[in-house]
């Protein structure tokens, strides 16, 4: 199974976001036939780096997905790197390559590409699951956000139709247990 991690690339987040980050991905990283699915051009940095790490060391494969004007910068120690023009060009290949899409405390490409992947769901009737990680109450005002569209009739599905939201690790890793074994 292909997940995508959705993460920060900034490391200059608070310690909590970096310790619930490692916690929940070192778990991840040992399920059985889970594979990693990044789109990025520093593995170094930030959460999504803490994700490469875990899978690294737990011999997992991955796919780094990047934009070509990163493709220099460092080499990527992946099985697989796709290199993209655009942002926009990443997005669509990291949802196409993608079983299952987790989200973790992240920034505005974070966002972006939730908001993007929560829109192709909707509008194909996608049977992909989108795992938003709602630790500490992170991703609160986009949910309370889409709920809002949602009653007033600008979305025509409640998030909770398209959308797995989970405060505690222990669920998201039964749950990607579970879809592993689908």
């Amino acid at each position: 199974m292909n997940l995508f991690i959705g993460c920060s690339s900034s490391f200059e987040v608070e310690d909590q976001y970096k310790e619930t980050t490692l916690e929940l991905v070192k778990e991840i990283a040992k399920i059985p036939d889970v594979h990693l699915i990044l789109g990025t051009s520093h593995l170094e940095d930030g959460l999504m780096g803490l994700c490469y790490q875990e899978f690294k060391k737990n011999q997992k494969q991955i796919t780094g997905i990047t934009l070509n004007q990163y493709q220099d910068l460092k080499p990527l120690k992946m099985e697989q790197v796709i290199s993209v023009e655009t942002t926009m060009d990443r997005t669509k290949e990291i949802y196409q390559k993608s079983d299952l899409l987790l989200f973790l405390p992240g920034g505005l490409g974070t966002y972006s590409e939730l908001l993007s992947f929560m829109s192709e769901i909707v509008e194909k009737e996608e049977n992909k699951t989108i795992i938003i990680y709602n630790k500490d109450f992170f991703y609160t005002p986009v949910i309370k956000e889409l709920y809002f569209l949602y009653k007033k009739g600008f979305i025509n599905k409640n998030i909770n139709e398209y959308c797995k939201i989970e405060s505690e690790s222990v669920e998201i890793l039964e749950f990607i247990r579970k879809e592993g074994e689908v």
